[in-house]
């Protein structure tokens, strides 16, 4: 009797596993989030600086709707006062483009402060920040064209099918040694 009930309690164990693995797999197509960083200096600017300055931007890309949001912009020892902060593209370093959008400094004037906001970005800058070619561009009453500036690059993120995975196969190794 009681390996009849184990036999029972182990397929459904299995058929739990399937379960949880077909809903994961099944899931439609959604909007990823993806992650940017970029790291501001006035070497990356066209042509290169030798402002003291640097910065720091990490922003959020929906990959469907274009919406970006600024979750982290600061910038230090700027030589004259800020006086805008862009997001500019489609171009890859030591090449210069057109503003894409416009954000926010919350401190403008400042030689140190930070920005935020974000935006809609077009079909087509979608695919051009994903691929490496907008920056940030903070510009400055020494540079008007941009005293720092720093190339967009994606954050790798672990995909969620390859953690759920891997949790399932951890599951598996505990139960395994305990018997």
């Amino acid at each position: 009797m009681r390996v009849r009930q184990a036999a029972r309690v182990f397929r459904l164990r299995w058929l739990a596993v399937y379960l949880v693995c077909v809903s994961l797999i099944g899931t439609g197509v959604s909007a990823a989030t993806l992650t940017f960083e970029a790291n501001l200096d006035g070497l990356q600017e066209t042509p290169p600086n030798a402002s003291p300055a640097f910065g720091l931007c990490d922003l959020t890309l929906n990959d469907v709707s274009g919406l970006v949001t600024i979750t982290t912009g600061s910038y230090q020892d700027l030589l004259g006062g800020s006086t805008a902060v862009t997001l500019n593209g489609p171009a890859g370093p030591g090449t210069s483009a057109a503003v894409l959008l416009v954000l926010t400094l919350d401190t403008p004037g400042a030689a140190t402060g930070t920005f935020s906001g974000g935006g809609t970005l077009a079909a087509g800058n979608i695919t051009d920040m994903i691929n490496g070619n907008t920056y940030v561009n903070i510009r400055s009453a020494v540079w008007p064209n941009g005293e720092i500036r720093g190339q967009l690059f994606s954050v790798p993120e672990p995909s969620s099918m390859a953690l759920a995975c891997a949790g399932l196969a951890g599951l598996v190794l505990v139960r395994r040694r305990k018997k």
